[in-house]
């Protein structure tokens, strides 16, 4: 769920690099 939710949210929000998660998950 954490996975989905990170992507979702690097989506969703539109920053995959400017998160404070790591991008690992954003590889789409």
């Amino acid at each position: 769920t954490l996975d989905t939710l990170s992507t979702r949210q690097a989506k969703y929000l539109g920053v995959p690099a400017s998160g404070p998660y790591k991008p690992e998950h954003y590889r789409y």
